[in-house]
């Protein structure tokens, strides 16, 4: 897949999740279906704290220069990237301190924090070509990845969050009943 249809199907994914926006109040913005799971607004905290910070900042390195020459993606990464998607599962990474997202202040912080990661988006897209492919930034989970494979992985993350989102939906339903 090339970089212009990733941004194309990414800012498609995004510009949902904004419109989406509109549909909740503060308060079933912030609710958590229990304890142990996020709020709407966690998960929105969530995706774009990961694609600034994390995606980004990797692609980032290698542009500065700083990613490594090589590496291999480990047995999950191939999985993921060969179905161009993430399983349709739940991940649940225990509670820590820096990973587990704040809930937002409100709606409009977190609409601006998407459409500037969506910026963020369309600026790097055309510079993706100047990164060798074999200049590569470990991920935690899936390995080894180039500057192209990060940047997919912002647009795969972000429809895979979709499932959470569509549970919690269900439950502020339920609960509005």
């Amino acid at each position: 897949m090339n970089t212009k249809e990733i941004l194309k199907q990414f800012e498609q994914v995004a510009t949902y999740y904004i419109e989406e926006l509109s549909k909740y109040s503060p308060n079933e913005f912030t609710r958590k279906p229990s304890e142990d799971e996020w709020s709407l607004g966690q998960m929105y905290n969530h995706l774009i704290r990961t694609a600034l910070y994390m995606q980004l900042g990797a692609i980032e390195k290698g542009l500065n220069g700083e990613a490594h020459e090589g590496g291999e993606k480990t047995e999950a990464g191939q999985h993921v990237y060969m179905a161009g998607t993430f399983p349709p599962i739940r991940i649940k990474v225990p509670p820590q301190a820096g990973y587990t997202p704040k809930n937002p202040i409100d709606k409009n912080e977190v609409k601006e924090g998407m459409l500037q990661l969506m910026e963020k988006m369309r600026e790097v897209e055309p510079k993706l070509i100047n990164i060798p492919e074999n200049r590569k930034v470990e991920h935690p989970r899936f390995g080894y990845l180039n500057a192209v494979e990060w940047f997919q992985l912002i647009q795969m993350h972000f429809r895979h969050h979709l499932l959470q989102k569509e549970r919690i939906d269900q439950f502020l339903l339920n609960e509005s009943k």
